[in-house]
């Protein structure tokens, strides 16, 4: 499977504001997946970049992964790093101050969060992975983010991806003196609006 040579992404500018939110979206989203919580009013005031996964799930082009199987349990991670890179680098350093940028990923998109936005070399404004997992028992953060706000949020209620998984990752992230801490809520696989809330007032700080 080929992605596309660069990430697919949509740019809505926000009103008087620097801060940026960058959206991953879950299994099966697109970068039409973030664009309610962006009309939310905690968050129209913001920046908002809608990144797409470069993988269509069942050759359906509106369902997209960050990542695919390329034999039995083997999973490719080394393309979508190449390209998160090549935005990131390319596009979003470019044009903004790092500080000023917050990466919400859900689900599949918090892996995302861990795997690759946590190791980045710059310091951002903040790191929200919801309802995320782990692909092993590692997770390494770059020293450059040890400060950077991390919001992990769960649900009480996930059928889907079990909460043990972001207590697994909030451990492991505090174990490297990391600015981590774990929300958990009443609530499925989403993001209810209390986490909202929440992620809104650690944007606005």
């Amino acid at each position: 499977m080929k992605p596309n040579k660069k990430l697919d992404f949509t740019f809505a500018k926000g009103d008087k504001t620097n801060k940026t939110i960058i959206g991953l979206h879950g299994w099966q989203g697109n970068k039409q997946s973030f664009v309610p919580m962006a009309k939310n009013e905690l968050f129209k005031k913001y920046n908002w970049y809608f990144v797409e996964a470069p993988y269509s799930v069942n050759n359906n082009s509106n369902t997209k992964s960050w990542s695919y199987e390329k034999e039995k349990d083997v999973w490719e991670i080394e393309e979508p790093k190449k390209l998160l890179k090549d935005f990131f680098e390319n596009e979003v350093f470019k044009k903004h101050n790092s500080k000023d940028i917050f990466v919400i990923g859900f689900s599949q998109g918090a892996l995302i969060c861990y795997e690759f936005i946590c190791k980045l070399d710059k310091p951002l404004g903040g790191i929200f992975p919801i309802a995320g997992f782990l692909r092993s028992n590692s997770l390494t953060i770059n020293p450059k983010q040890n400060k950077t706000p991390i919001v992990i949020g769960h649900g009480t209620y996930d059928q889907i991806i079990s909460i043990e998984q972001s207590q697994k990752a909030y451990k492991l992230l505090k174990k490297q003196n990391s600015n981590t801490e774990l929300i958990t809520y009443k609530s499925s696989h989403r993001i209810p609006t209390e986490m909202l809330k929440i992620i809104a007032e650690k944007i606005d700080k």
